[in-house]
């Protein structure tokens, strides 16, 4: 996403942790801190807070504040809007509140509590809407309370990274970005499109050239606004072509092609998982076993043994047909690889 360069973000991490007497905030900033496009916080305080939390900096933006737990009776809890207080009655689990930052926010919560705040700057917010041709977002509804599945999902998503020293690739903080941007927009923006969207897929020369680019940068440096860019495509128009054309979002098929390379290392060399996993374009050799066994479904050593028994297998099953020769054992001949390639539009070499 092509976003403007905001003047950094304010109100996360500690520096929001303070508004609430709390002094370790866990946080990510998604972005750089010269061009952030968002930032997550956890505030949790179980005793709850015995006065209104201290007042936000000023910045143009949103604070999106999504509850992991069941408020039933929020006795006293409100919060004070341009110096209106608006009382809160309930407060469900993934129940949401939506504050202007701009509007002096000012929250009472005398009750324990644990939540996470999305701080979402208007210039990302706005990138979203201008890239996808849609109408930019004015006010939004001061929500409190009301549960939001599809943001207490990403809410989950989200927590490994608060706090965590691993790195996650820019692909994935970009389409969790995009998501959330999408939801904010489709269910509080009330916004339609100013254009007819795009609905076809990559032309053969993008497909060819994205699957080398990829390839070539596996370390998840890559950014959808410079993907797009080298396409000549909107991000959103991007992302809905790639897709289509491959089946997956970009991120997926990333790694996808991680875990190919990480395979063919394997199979084709003696050096340590380390090593493999860092050629790979894994942060570290942790990363790349969590990686592979959800995508696989068994860690990277007993798949290699596994791999490696049935190669022997498969040797000793083929000495006989090596001896009787193996054209009087396969009358038809075999489709060649371009064959295949032609016949599917390139699918195939995408998943090699």
């Amino acid at each position: 996403m092509n976003v403007e360069q905001p003047q950094g973000i304010l109100n996360s991490g500690n520096n929001l942790g303070r508004c609430f007497q709390s002094n370790n905030a866990a946080s990510v900033l998604l972005g750089s801190k010269e061009s952030a496009q968002m930032a997550i916080t956890r505030i949790s305080l179980p005793s709850g807070l015995p006065e209104p939390t201290a007042p936000v900096r000023p910045e143009r933006g949103l604070s999106i504040c999504v509850h992991l737990l069941h408020q039933s009776e929020p006795k006293g809890w409100g919060t004070w809007i341009d110096g209106k207080f608006l009382p809160i009655h309930y407060w469900e689990r993934g129940g949401v509140a939506i504050y202007d930052l701009e509007a002096n926010p000012i929250g009472v919560r005398p009750t324990g509590f644990d939540s996470v705040h999305f701080n979402l700057p208007r210039k990302t917010l706005n990138a979203f809407t201008d890239d996808n041709e849609l109408h930019r977002i004015g006010d939004l509804p001061c929500t409190q309370g009301i549960r939001d599945d599809v943001l207490l999902q990403l809410t989950k998503f989200a927590l490994p990274w608060l706090g965590a020293e691993r790195r996650v690739c820019n692909l994935m903080f970009d389409y969790f970005v995009w998501m959330f941007c999408s939801h904010i927009a489709a269910s509080y923006g009330q916004i339609g499109p100013t254009k007819p969207m795009y609905l076809g897929g990559l032309a053969p020369w993008q497909k060819r050239y994205l699957m080398e680019l990829i390839d070539s940068n596996l370390d998840g440096k890559l950014r959808l606004s410079y993907l797009a860019e080298e396409c000549g495509l909107s991000v959103s128009h991007f992302c809905r072509s790639f897709k289509r054309s491959f089946g997956v979002p970009v991120h997926r098929y990333l790694i996808a092609r991680k875990l190919e390379r990480a395979k063919f290392l394997m199979r084709s060399s003696s050096v340590p998982l380390s090593e493999i996993a860092l050629e790979s374009g894994f942060s570290d050799q942790a990363a790349f076993s969590r990686t592979f066994r959800a995508v696989v479904g068994t860690s990277p050593a007993r798949w290699l043994n596994e791999h490696m028994h049935r190669l022997t297998v498969d040797l000793q099953s083929a000495m006989p047909i090596a001896r009787e020769g193996i054209h009087g054992r396969f009358p038809s001949p075999i489709a060649s690889p371009s064959a295949l390639d032609d016949g599917n539009e390139g699918e195939t070499k995408a998943l090699r």
